[in-house]
């Protein structure tokens, strides 16, 4: 008992390394990724900054050099943490926050509307904005924007993005007695630099979840 200290303060050390190694926002990139307009422009631009300081590499060398480092440092991030999955999963202490590892030319967009009778839809919320109401401030809080935009912002969004859409139904339908259906979707917006030529014509409606006051389908 007389080490407990020692040891505890070293156990605390142990996970806290194991916890920085995974939560290292590593470059997860792919040749796919950077075949997208955005990558290459960017790809261009340090191009041009490492001839500046008489670095000369051509775009095709920064891509395979900027590959072969993503793919050595996840093999040995991977390599370092595997002793601690184990405990990780049992215990539910995954810190993995790869955010903004490459810019998402296509990102999603959260839109709620609802209706009170008909076809006359107005907006209740329409990413980022916010009206300071109590539906946009919970949708807007950062443990909340990790649900949806996690679980929805992909191909094909799973049942925590439909429960999220029936939670935040019942929200709207809290704040707006008058309102007898709510519909959430997460439109896909095209984002473009400012080199390229703007996105033509509105945000692709995607991932539509209807729901009615009274249950109905």
């Amino acid at each position: 008992m007389r080490r407990w200290p020692e040891t505890r303060a070293a156990l605390i050390a142990l996970v806290l390394f194991f916890w920085v190694i995974e939560a290292l926002p590593l470059p997860m990139l792919s040749a796919r990724h950077m075949r997208r307009d955005m990558a290459q422009e960017e790809v261009g631009r340090w191009v041009e900054i490492l001839q500046g300081l008489s670095i000369e590499v051509r775009a095709e060398e920064l891509v395979e050099i900027a590959l072969t480092v993503s793919e050595e440092t996840l093999a040995a991030r991977a390599a370092v943490i595997k002793p601690f999955r184990v405990l990780e999963r049992g215990l539910g202490m995954g810190q993995a926050w790869g955010l903004f590892t490459y810019a998402d030319p296509y990102p999603g967009r959260l839109v709620i509307e609802a209706t009170r009778g008909g076809n006359a839809w107005f907006p209740v919320y329409r990413a980022p904005n916010s009206d300071g109401s109590p539906v946009s401030q919970a949708v807007r809080h950062r443990r909340m924007r990790g649900v949806w935009d996690d679980s929805g912002d992909r191909p094909k969004p799973g049942k925590i993005y439909s429960r999220f859409a029936r939670w935040v139904s019942g929200r709207v339908f809290e704040a707006h007695p008058d309102v007898q259906e709510v519909r959430v979707r997460l439109d896909r917006v095209t984002v473009r630099t400012p080199r390229q030529t703007p996105a033509k014509g509105p945000d692709k409606p995607r991932h539509i979840r209807e729901h009615r006051r009274d249950g109905a389908p």
